[in-house]
């Protein structure tokens, strides 16, 4: 049984950084379909990540959407399109979460109007799901 098939069965929806063969890498919650036609994955929400690197030469990310011209909210990906997939942590649960916030329109910002500090979001988010 391959690697994904095994992360598939053993999981129903859970967030994934998908690689495709087109090179994209996005991040997305995702859930096994199969039928008569093959095995996809239906990802929900994906959001397209590019590495970028920085003025002061630091690696960043790229956050947008990964259908920038669809309002769908959920795509079928056959799978030999996708070269691999990872359930990701903890940490980027919270980026996903708010970059998805930021692409809609609902940025996490303090009292002056600055987005926060991952450590500030981090704390801000806690506090938020802790409620």
């Amino acid at each position: 049984m391959s690697e994904l098939n095994k992360t598939m069965e053993e999981k129903a929806d859970f967030l994934a950084a998908l690689k495709l063969v087109s090179g994209e890498e996005i991040l997305s919650v995702v859930s096994h379909v199969h039928d008569e036609n093959g095995d996809y994955l239906i990802v929900e929400n994906p959001i397209q990540i590019e590495e970028v690197t920085l003025p002061n030469k630091a690696q960043g990310a790229k956050v947008s959407p990964w259908m920038k011209f669809s309002k769908e909210e959920e795509f079928i990906i056959p799978k030999d399109k996708i070269i691999t997939i990872v359930e990701v942590d903890t940490e980027v649960q919270i980026f996903y979460a708010m970059s998805l916030r930021r692409l809609n329109g609902d940025t996490i910002t303090d009292a002056t109007g600055r987005i926060s500090t991952v450590e500030e979001a981090r704390i801000n988010l806690d506090k938020l799901f802790n409620i």
